[in-house]
């Protein structure tokens, strides 16, 4: 099919497309409009549902007849509008990060240029004789032409803005038919080169608009306080042909008219409200006005808030607030970038949930309702243009397009298109001028543009490249500072030293891959420390991924690049989110939750129960929560009362006291817990938003036990020995230094021998450091034996062993000297010195690992939970007695990796059906998991349905493990979560649980009475 090239021409954007506006549904009646959805409009026609669909290599192979007003439609596949083409079997499925999917050869794009046809046919809804009638698009990736009844009407590229054609004159009485040639690449290509599947058709909503003559075709609504805030003057702008027929109604946020007035001649008016209510994401109240203007009505809400940059500082409505946000693209496992109004509630739900108030739309506009939604549930957003060259960098030459003339019309128009689209939404706080393309002159246009245009916003970008030296200035024009994954340390040495007056905000962190983020706590301590840091937005969500199907037991099976088998990928780069693909919140987002929640508690006396409560809210008394606490020993609570709403104001304290009485003895702590009183939006009452946990200063409990004097027999050959009691008998091996064999009762409760360990299934935030690992042999690493022997020493047999840990044509990387005690009760206790080579990386993990029968499915531990943590993500977790089958220890990571540990734990037991296992005690906290699968089948599967079923029980008993970090794309794990230290001791005490009835904690707090002599009749028996 011929058609003009507009797709290779960057000088032609759009042709017969309407001037960019407001976006609005218009109403033809206004009785209860703003209660509405714009689908209850008499003057609003869906498009969506099945449309006609045929797919070609090119637009050359496309036949001239196929947009033709009477060719059968029956003959031709379907496809769902919105959907992604690429998910309906068409073309390839292709996840690409940072590269352009096709040669850099702009303004060109590949001749086998993947096109889709879309038809439909439809007749109009209504009485809409003598109307204008305008079609809407609000999504197309990547350019359309538009035909109608088989005659051209227009062309539009922009994937993720709106494109609105004047269909009035090609309508005709009844039947009509829509085409639309959707082409997969453009010359605008080159400016979506996102970190997402890149997918391609109409994946937003399409619909028929019916406006009268003279309607108001733009209106801009703008709050402009006083500096007091105590009067806001609403300032109305019509762009219509008699302004002065319109008449303009305000209500209050509950709906009271306050007033009504008409427009100038020029289409401005003006209303003045005395003490606002102001919006914010803690108090989302909006006023209303209803335009009803040469009839029709436009029910429009109004944020009204002030944002200022005042000496450095960001400030909304007068007061110096943290952004506590993260990135979202538009992303569903089942329907792509198609993602619906539910989807979006969802989203917006888990967010105030788990105490997120800010979004930047990475990196592009959402659907324009998005923005609706969080204005009205109370997110602070940061808007995005449709603007990313990071093809560009990969070239060498970042600013091949930011910095060329001839692309100046298409960085405007994008910027426009989304400023004048959302510019009513007061949601949004900032206008980010894209990213990662470089910077140039078409940067400062933009930039110059969106400032004279909007007075009432922040302008931001991130070019990706320039001077990153903490005092250096990147994008000078715009009026933040913005950098993406500096280590805490960086940002806090250049909030202290940068002579650059803007404020600082992370507008990506925290790269949330896989097991991750850790370290979240340390840069939100320097971003409470920094008047200047407005905040950080993690990277990113959700998990992007393509739902593939089912697994025969109905785990979904999810797919990232290169499972399609597409070429050019970047695996499992996108795998990256808080959540799940399908919405289930990961560890990481439970992290945050704590990290920035609402309110800290100090203690200032825990012997006499003195706390200082802070309220971390910005404009509302703490009293929306409920504070309740309890105190726990050994996991059990033994006090808890409430100290109900506290009414303490924004960003003030308040010192409380708790009448409790301090035990004498145990693993005793305080935790705090404040909840939602009554439900709020999106949020249920009784819903926990934050809390607090403080360990108290109490004795370790002890618990005496006696041992039995019956002597213990030892058996010895070259490889092993066998040392046997009253009702054990465990093989020790002598190559290995560890035990194969913990036999209790004639039972076996190893499935094989245990074994030292210090490497872990790398996490995507160990994508660096594991090379350093693998160098030093700690993935491969087994035991060399220097020397061992044995002696029995007060009854108790002991056995020594001087041991290396090596690895094939490697330096030995580790030395221990180890002492294993066996007693009569047949407890086992190591006690490790441990060398580390001066030149060895910071080891993965180390300790020990045991493997049980998958009989043994439940662990029940003294420590941190009820989720995974580790040395720097232990923020969602607090101490106390936990119990969960083995299986539901694991963090289900799409790709498979270290997961499940819990960091701190005093002791742990693992036991069957009977209560029979094995407790595993530490001198000091160890670090434990109990997983249904081994680190090689974590380490070895690609996804996790590729995983064996669960066939025994894996322990793992540490020293301690390095931490998380965000590595994967941010800064190196910190020094202080690493595990550097090149001399420790590890001590772990093993015991039998041989009765049901046992009570755990009084076994793990069992100490014995002074040791008494070998009875005289003992026998060592030597083989």
């Amino acid at each position: 099919m011929k058609v003009e090239r507009y797709f290779e021409d960057p000088s032609t954007l759009h042709l017969n497309t309407q001037e960019p506006r407001a976006y609005c549904i218009p109403f033809g009646t206004a009785a209860g409009i703003f209660e509405k959805r714009r689908e209850d409009s008499d003057r609003f026609q869906l498009l969506n549902g099945d449309w006609a669909f045929s797919y070609y290599e090119s637009i050359e192979k496309v036949p001239d007849e196929i947009v033709g007003a009477d060719v059968p439609l029956h003959q031709r596949g379907r496809i769902p509008v919105p959907s992604n083409w690429q998910l309906h079997g068409f073309g390839q499925v292709q996840y690409v990060n940072t590269r352009y999917p096709f040669p850099c050869d702009p303004p060109y794009v590949p001749v086998q240029n993947p096109v889709g046809v879309y038809s439909r046919d439809f007749v109009l809804k209504g009485d809409w004789d003598g109307m204008r009638k305008y079609l809407v698009f609000e999504g197309v990736d990547s350019c359309m032409y538009l035909y109608l009844n088989g005659t051209f009407v227009g062309y539009s590229q922009v994937s993720h803005c709106t494109s609105e054609f004047d269909v009035t004159d090609f309508l005709r009485a009844g039947k009509n038919r829509v085409t639309v040639l959707v082409l997969q690449w453009c010359d605008g290509s080159y400016l979506e080169c996102q970190d997402k599947f890149r997918f391609s058709g109409i994946f937003r909503d399409v619909y028929l608009l019916a406006r009268p003559k003279g309607h108001v075709r733009d209106h801009e609504i703008t709050a402009d306080l006083s500096p007091d805030l105590r009067r806001c003057e609403l300032k109305i702008a019509l762009d219509t042909l008699n302004p002065e027929d319109a008449i303009l109604t305000v209500l209050d946020p509950d709906g009271n008219e306050l007033g009504q007035l008409r427009p100038d001649v020029d289409g401005n008016a003006a209303f003045s409200i005395d003490s606002p209510l102001l919006w914010s994401a803690e108090t989302p109240d909006r006023y209303r006005v209803l335009i009803d203007a040469a009839g029709e009505y436009i029910a429009e809400f109004v944020a009204v808030r002030s944002v200022k940059i005042e000496d450095g500082i960001f400030r909304l409505n007068g007061k110096a607030i943290k952004l506590k946000g993260v990135n979202r693209h538009d992303s569903d496992p089942d329907v792509g970038y198609a993602v619906d109004y539910d989807h979006m509630l969802r989203d917006i739900r888990l967010m105030k949930q788990h105490n997120v108030n800010a979004v930047r739309t990475s990196h592009y506009p959402n659907d324009p309702r998005f923005a609706e939604l969080c204005e009205r549930y109370g997110l602070y957003m940061l808007e995005e243009a449709d603007i990313e060259c990071h093809g560009a960098g990969e070239t060498g030459n970042w600013d091949l397009f930011a910095d060329n003339a001839d692309w100046q019309h298409a960085f405007l128009d994008r910027v426009r298109r989304m400023v004048e689209r959302d510019k009513n939404r007061g949601c949004i706080i900032g206008w980010s001028m894209g990213n990662e393309a470089g910077f140039g002159c078409n940067f400062e246009a933009a930039l110059r543009w969106t400032k004279e245009r909007d007075h009432t916003r922040f302008t931001h970008y991130e070019p990706m490249h320039g001077d990153g030296t903490p005092t250096g200035v990147w994008s000078p024009d715009a009026d933040v500072f913005s950098r993406m994954y500096p280590a805490p340390d960086w940002c806090r040495e250049y909030c202290q030293s940068s002579s650059d007056p803007r404020p600082f905000m992370l507008c990506e962190y925290a790269h949330a891959m896989g097991n991750g983020p850790g370290d979240l706590k340390d840069y939100w301590d320097v971003i409470y420390s920094q008047p200047r840091f407005m905040g950080a937005f993690v990277w990113e969500w959700c998990d992007h991924a393509v739902h593939a199907g089912d697994t025969k037991d109905g785990r979904p099976i999810y797919h990232y690049g290169g499972d399609s088998g597409e070429a050019l990928h970047d695996g499992n780069f996108c795998v990256d989110g808080l959540v799940f693909p399908d919405r289930r919140v990961h560890p990481g987002l439970l992290e945050l939750k704590s990290v920035i929640q609402p309110v800290r508690v100090e203690a200032v006396d825990l012997r006499s129960g003195q706390f200082e409560i802070h309220n971390l809210y910005d404009f509302i008394y703490l009293s929306r929560l409920e504070c309740c606490w309890e105190l726990t020993r050994d996991g059990k609570i033994l006090e808890q009362g409430t100290l109900g709403a506290l009414a303490i104001p924004a960003q003030k304290s308040q010192t409380v006291s708790l009448d409790y009485v301090l035990p004498r003895e145990g693993h005793c702590a305080l935790r705090f817990s404040f909840r939602l009183i009554s439900d709020h939006p999106l949020i249920d009452a009784g819903e926990e938003l934050a809390f607090a946990q403080f360990r108290l200063p109490c004795a370790p409990r002890t618990v005496k036990g006696t041992l039995p004097r019956q002597a213990v027999e030892v058996e010895e050959t070259a490889a092993r020995l066998r040392i046997t009691g009253a009702e054990f008998q465990h093989t020790f091996d002598r190559q290995a230094g560890v035990f194969s064999q913990l036999r209790f009762r004639g039972e076996n409760l190893l499935f094989a021998p245990m074994r030292w360990n210090v490497w872990r299934a790398p996490t995507d935030n160990d994508i660096n450091i594991k090379e350093q690992w693998r160098h030093c042999g700690y993935d491969t690493a087994y035991v060399r034996i220097y020397s061992s022997g044995w002696h029995v020493e007060g009854g108790d047999v002991v056995i020594e062993a001087s041991l290396a840990l090596c690895a094939d044509s490697k330096p030995n990387p580790l030395y221990a000297d180890v002492r294993w005690t066996v007693n009569r009760l047949g407890e086992v206790r190591v006690d490790a010195q441990v060398r580390v080579a001066e030149n060895a990386a910071p080891l993965p993990r180390f300790g020990l690992r045991l493997f049980l029968d998958s009989a043994y499915h439940t662990a029940e531990y003294l420590g941190y939970g009820p989720g995974e943590s580790y040395r720097d993500k232990c923020r969602s977790v607090w101490f106390g007695r936990f119990t969960s089958r083995v299986t539901e220890m694991a963090t289900d990571y799409i790709r498979p990796q270290e997961n499940g540990n819990r960091h701190a734990t005093e002791w742990a037991a693992v036991y069957d059906n009977r209560r029979k296992g094995l407790l595993l005690c530490g001198d000091a906290p160890f670090d434990f998991s109990a997983l249904p699968y081994t680190q090689e089948e974590l380490g070895a599967a690609r996804h996790n349905y590729e995983l064996p079923a669960p066939g025994r029980t894996v322990v793992c008993a540490d020293y301690a493990q390095s931490g998380i970090g965000s590595n994967s794309c941010g800064p190196d794990l910190a020094p202080q979560y690493r595990l550097a230290e090149k001399e420790f001791t590890f001590s772990l005490t093993i015991r039998p649980v041989l009765d049901g009835s046992e009570r755990l904690e009084e076994l793990a707090a069992r100490v014995y009475e002074k040791e008494i002599q070998p009875h005289e009749d003992y026998e060592q028996i030597r083989l």
